[in-house]
């Protein structure tokens, strides 16, 4: 009986830690209809694994008798679940039923992977160093990936090759391609390297010899400067509020000047190979012919992208503040129960619906707050309000506490994402759920990761 326990176990330890590593690895292709579906439903299988190993974790916690740790897994699982269930409610007076059950499902999942990260850092201290890791890793496949797009966009591959849309290569608005790697756009992949980023910032802040790592300082630099190679303006200004934020919270004037001083000069350097590199695209537009709207080559291509990024009065902002006005007319038809999970653009989009178009296909409204506010209505306040609370008491906590729980990073990228989530459709996003999940271990009691430094 005893060898037959250990096996359940040993298998149960298997089922954490492959759920957990293949959830990482999707992060950054999150949503996308390939890898999820080729030539199995990872997804799937790795939520399957995380949902075995969540539940052998908590039949330790009962069978210890630790009933103030459980009650706090079950306090915060209501407040993850409460978001799914007005999804499901709405899902009844929506004005497309089968567009909001097929949103209620996407928060399912998501949500469910929150409550499984939460509980198995929470209870398995040596899987932080897993996760870190495997970021990492994914992270480096991701950005020479976009390094790849970059230089094959530039010197004229096709996008069959370089995997580009066509709005974003060189050859479509400006000389040079706005890449996004594994992911939807550019903003969705900002999106997602805001972790590696504060990851890396907190190694390199928590342990003087990580910052002479030259395979962490690469990683950084790469990263970094694809980050800013997307020209992503609300990443930057969430990156920007966040490590406002990060900085107050550790009193660097104090104590942390040269930690402060090795930053700034990582991210010039960044921003320098990002402006060599618009500066290389612009001369190679030269001897390649390109067709983009705005074709400045050679130095120009610098004037074109310092332009892009401080417009914030250009075509594709001002989509949003023409769009985010006609929230508030939906919101006063129906202010208590709103128009229903993920039928926001369909309320915005009820001509083209009518005619037959794909929900799929219509303008949403680029804000995840105002998207809430018209789906839910005032109910949203109900179903999304515990959670949002706990997110923010246990931001409270790690900045109170000078940043030092191995977790305290995921505070930052959780502003970071819910900043730029005013900026596009980042709701049902599983890095989005997976951060708040991390977040959350913050306000387990007792939680055995170890704080300080990153041995």
């Amino acid at each position: 009986m005893q060898s037959k326990g250990l096996n359940w176990r040993k298998w149960a330890d298997w089922a954490e830690l492959i759920g957990v590593v293949v959830t990482i690895v999707l992060l950054p292709i999150d949503r996308l209809p390939y890898i999820h579906y080729t030539p199995f439903d990872l997804g799937l299988i790795s939520l399957v694994l995380l949902l075995l190993a969540t539940a052998r974790r908590l039949l330790d916690v009962i069978a210890r008798k630790d009933f103030a740790r459980l009650r706090r897994f079950i306090l915060l699982g209501i407040a993850l679940a409460l978001p799914f269930i007005g999804y499901g409610i709405s899902s009844f007076y929506a004005i497309d039923r089968a567009y909001a059950l097929s949103a209620t499902k996407t928060l399912l999942a998501v949500v469910l992977r929150a409550f499984c990260f939460m509980v198995l850092v929470s209870e398995n201290d040596g899987l932080w160093r897993t996760i870190r890791k495997t970021i990492y890793i994914t992270t480096a496949a991701v950005v020479a990936f976009g390094f790849f797009q970059f230089f094959l966009d530039v010197f004229g591959a096709s996008p069959k090759i370089t995997d580009l849309r066509n709005c974003c290569t060189s050859n479509s608005t400006y000389v040079f391609p706005r890449v996004y790697s594994a992911s939807l756009e550019p903003l969705y992949f900002d999106h997602y390297l805001m972790i590696p980023l504060w990851l890396l910032t907190f190694d390199f802040w928590r342990n003087k010899r990580l910052r002479k790592d030259k395979r962490l300082t690469y990683l950084f630099l790469a990263t970094a400067s694809l980050f800013i190679l997307t020209v992503a303006r609300s990443a930057s200004i969430a990156l920007i509020i966040a490590g406002i934020i990060f900085l107050a919270g550790i009193h660097w004037l104090r104590r942390e000047k040269e930690f402060v001083i090795s930053m700034a000069k990582r991210w010039v350097l960044a921003i320098c190979v990002a402006l060599v590199l618009v500066l290389i695209s612009g001369i190679a537009a030269i001897f390649i012919p390109k067709n983009a709207r705005y074709n400045d080559s050679g130095f120009g291509s610098l004037r074109l992208f310092g332009g892009h990024a401080v417009a914030v009065n250009d075509g594709s902002a001002r989509t949003r503040y023409d769009l985010w006005p006609k929230s508030i007319g939906y919101f006063e038809q129906k202010p208590v129960e709103g128009v229903g999970a993920g039928n926001s653009r369909i309320k915005l989009d009820m001509n083209d619906y009518k005619k037959g178009a794909d929900p799929n296909d219509l303008q949403p409204f680029n804000n995840d707050l105002i998207a809430l506010i018209v789906e839910l209505g005032l109910l949203s306040i109900i179903f999304f309000g515990p959670v949002i609370v706990a997110a923010i008491a246990a931001l409270v906590r790690v900045y109170k506490g000078g940043w030092k729980g191995v977790t305290a990073p995921f505070a930052l990228i959780a502003i970071g994402m819910l900043i730029q989530g005013n900026f596009f459709q980042s709701l049902l996003l599983t890095r989005l759920w997976v951060v708040i999940g991390l977040l959350l271990v913050t306000l387990v009691p007792e939680h055995r990761i170890k704080e300080g430094r990153i041995k």
